[in-house]
Order: structure tokens, then sequence, then C-alpha cells
């Protein structure tokens, strides 16, 4: 029985050749362009638009009849109900049975879709598809106090009905597309909502952990992919190898979780970095010496379970000034700094004698420097930025083998294209890259996606019904052409969401 399965097993996952895809995974459709397909004509008398022109002929070749028609009072259960997720009130059905108007369930549409009611009905799909969470997950689970502004700038921009293209781009690259704008870089908190472990000496092992969540859930949202399995090996059924999802990966690389981000234009921020930078220039050998009066005191105090439990290496890099950190020691010690409280406020108390006496005059002196120190641009608290313009490398694990930032092999082979943003930034624009190839009108998977997920909303099931794996363990959609249709629709409706609906 035993060896049974294992030739089960081995037949049916044997893995790709690395450097080619065979004829049928190329041939898989999710993978095939988006192609507007023509509305067939049907001649049925019950088939008012393009959707029921593509439902009737797919009626017609399986010769199936369509359901009788909902009366009024269904009809304005059920488009409530999807459109707000509450049941019409008395009066509001009321006044629907009453309009004998010909656009009365248009209108009644359309006041569905400027009620608040809706943006809070559909952020509630979006919310489970990005794992929002309050709270950080494990046995801590720690409350996160920011993490509801995500949820409101969801909520507000399906109101507005953001272009997708927009809400997509500003929530894989907010910080880098448009660095002026709070909502934009609130919309970064989509890569933040990872389990959190706060005690859990081996650090980097969980900032890998953290890059493979979100990596794995961008694929699952955005493009309907399940990509977990090519961490470890190339995808057993679908075309992903294993260097794809490091390149994947390595959009991220760069990515540093901010307790806090300054709100500015490049313009403004360029100017606070230069008068920061002289700041930090003049003032360097003051600080170098309060620091070092400052810092064994506070790690002294600092919880035991905190800072003692950490290995050398991740100790080293803890000790050293922030500024003098490359961009991978800053991830990882201000994700280690997270686990221990220095209480910093305690420091006048906990200095003694000279000590305490030098370290007043040090203070003294930097003192009269406050006045060359620029004031701080406004923050926006718990999102994302790079820890600074140049990535770590990403390595496929076990091999070493160094990867740069590209996407899926079967579709592009080379290296993305990455445009460095302005020095202002302290940025890569890595992820500005990834968010702009995703919203390309000729990938195939962001709009099928989008649209497939809306129809699941409204009928219960998508055309395909896997929504979130358009890979060969997914099923097919049942009506193809008209998945494709809704598709070019939303890009050439401007991607909009609403006007998807109102279709």
């Amino acid at each position: 029985m035993k060896l049974h399965v294992v030739m089960l097993f081995c037949l049916y996952v044997s893995p790709m050749i690395a450097a080619e895809f065979t004829k049928d995974q190329r041939a898989w459709w999710s993978f095939q362009p988006v192609r507007k397909p023509t509305v067939p004509i049907t001649g049925k008398g019950w088939a008012k638009n393009a959707i029921d022109s593509f439902i009737a002929r797919k009626f017609h070749e399986t010769k199936l009849t369509p359901a009788p028609e909902a009366n009024k009072r269904t009809l304005i259960r059920r488009v409530t109900f999807d459109l707000t997720g509450l049941p019409p009130s008395g009066e509001e059905i009321k006044g629907f049975l009453n309009d004998s108007s010909p656009n009365a369930y248009e209108n009644l549409v359309d006041r569905l879709l400027a009620s608040p009611r809706y943006g809070e009905r559909q952020a509630s799909f979006w919310l489970d598809i990005v794992r929002y969470a309050d709270s950080d997950g494990y046995r801590a689970d720690h409350f996160r106090p920011e993490a509801w502004r995500y949820r409101d700038y969801v909520i507000k921009s399906f109101n507005k009905d953001k272009p997708y293209n927009q809400f997509v781009r500003e929530q894989l690259a907010g910080d880098e597309i448009n660095p002026g704008n709070r909502e934009a870089l609130i919309a970064t908190m989509f890569l933040r909502h990872w389990i959190y472990e706060h005690n859990q000496r081996d650090v980097e092992t969980q900032w890998s952990e953290i890059l493979v969540d979100v990596t794995n859930v961008t694929a699952d949202t955005f493009l309907g992919l399940g990509i977990q399995c090519a961490r470890c090996h190339d995808h057993k059924f679908d075309p992903i190898l294993q260097k794809d999802y490091f390149r994947m990966q390595a959009f991220f690389t760069p990515m540093l979780p901010r307790a806090s981000m300054p709100v500015g234009t490049v313009t403004e921020r360029a100017k606070y970095l230069t008068d920061h930078r002289k700041w930090l220039l003049d003032t360097d050998a003051l600080r170098r010496q309060i620091r070092a009066i400052e810092h064994p005191v506070l790690l002294k105090h600092a919880t035991k379970e905190g800072f003692d439990k950490f290995i050398d290496k991740i100790k080293k890099m803890i000790r050293k000034r922030p500024e003098e950190r490359a961009e991978y020691e800053r991830q990882i010690a201000e994700m280690s700094e997270r686990q221990f409280d220095v209480e910093p406020d305690k420091l006048p108390e906990r200095l003694k004698g000279v000590t305490k006496t030098e370290w007043e005059k040090l203070r003294a002196q930097l003192k009269k420097y406050d006045s060359a120190k620029p004031m701080p641009l406004p923050q926006v608290k718990f999102v994302i930025s790079d820890a600074g313009p140049n990535a770590p490398p990403t390595r496929i694990p076990k091999k070493g083998t160094l990867v740069e930032p590209g996407f899926p092999s079967i579709l592009d082979p080379a290296d993305a294209q990455i445009t460095p943003p302005p020095a202002a930034l302290q940025s890569t624009g890595r992820r500005t890259a990834l968010a702009n190839w995703i919203v390309r009108a000729d990938n195939p998977f962001t709009t099928r996606v989008i649209v497939n997920r809306l129809w699941q909303q409204h009928f219960g099931r998508g055309l395909a019904a896997n929504t979130s794996d358009f890979g060969k363990l997914g099923t097919p959609p049942t009506h193809s052409k008209l998945l494709n249709w809704l598709a070019t629709r939303l890009v050439a409706d401007g991607w909009s969401l609403k006007k998807l609906h109102r279709l």
C-alpha cells in the first residue's frame, strides 16, 4: 500500500524542468491574454444586456432554461443584501414596489452604491482576503492600536469608487508613489497584517517568515495564484519555479515596518533630509558622547527577557547607532527592539554622580543646536517603507543562488526593470515596479481575479470557483468568455468597481 502511494505521488507531482514549461502549462486558461470577446446574439427576449447574452448562449449549449424572473420584493432584498449586507427597510421596500418608472431598478442600485454601507460591505470581503486583524496573533496577541486606519482606508476607497488599479498600487507602494498623501501611506498597512510574535529570539527567521507571508498573500490577493509550494521547490502543478517565488519576494526584501513615517512630498522630504543631515553632521561628536553614556545604561535596565535573550550577532546590530546600520541590520535591529522596553524616560534617575553631571553638560550643549534642527514632518503610524535605497540580497535557501526581482518566468523571464525613486524617499522603487506590473493591461490575472471575486459576492460562487487559485488545482471558469468580457469592461470603465456592479 505504501509503495502504491509513493508511486502515485511521483506520478502526479514530478517536478518540471527548471528552464522549460510544457505546452499544457503554457495553454492553461489563466496564463492566456485577456481578450475582449464578441457579445453573442441570442434572440432571447429575457437577455437584456451583455451578461444575459453570454448566459443565454451557455444555456443554449447546455440545454438549460433560466429560472423565473424574481418579483420586485425579492429583487430589492437580493440587491440590498448584496450591496450593503443589510436588509431593506419596510419603507424602502414600499417605495420600490410603488415606483413604476422604467428606471426604478437602476435608481435603486445607484442609491445603494451611494450608501456608506456599500463600502463597509465590500470592505468586509476585502479585509478577509488580506488577513486583516486588530491584533498580532500568537500567544501574546498584542493589540494593534493603529490597524483600524487601514480598515477605514479600504471602506473609504470603495465608497469613493477609487479606481481599482490605484487601490492596488497604493497598498503595495503608496509610500513610493505618493509620499505626500497620508491615505496612500496608510494603504501600505496591507503589508503589515502578518502574524507577529513578541517573544521571538530568532528574529532573522521571524523576518524570513514575514517575507514569506507578504509574498504569499500578495499573490493570492491580486493574482489569484497559490505560489506557496514554490518556496521549497518548483511548483508541482503550476508553472511557477522556485526562483520565481524568490524573484517575487525580492520586491519586498527591502521593506521596513515603521512605527511612524513622515508625510511629505518629494520636495518637502528632500529639504527636511538636507537640513536633518546637516544637523546630524554638526552634532555628531556630541551625540556620540551622549550615546556612549546612555546606551549601556538603557540596555542594562532593559527587561532581561528582552535584550539578553538575543544571540551576539543580533546584540551587535542593536548596539549600533541607527545611522550606522546597513539596511538588513536596520530591519533586524528594529524588529528586535520591539521586544524589550528600555524606558528612556527613566534615564535621568538611573545616571549617577560624575556620569550624570557629564551627561547633563553634553545634553545642554546639544540643546544649543535646536534652532538648526528642522521641524519634523507630520507623521502617520504603523506603515511600511523601505529600509533604505539599497536592497539586502535575496537568495534561494540552501542553494544560496542570488536572485533579482522578477515576475513568473512563464510570462516574463527577464529581471524586472526598476526605476529608482528620488533620493529623498530613501527607497528602492522595487514595490512600485511590482505594483505597476500587477495593474498592467496585459497582466492576465489581475482583472480576472477581481471581477471573479465580485461575481462570487453576488452569486455565492465565482465564474471560476476557486477565487484565490487560478492555477491547475483550481477549476476553470464555467463562462470563460463572460469572465474575459467583464475583465476588459473593468479596464474600459476606468477600473471602476461601481460601474461593474451596475452591469
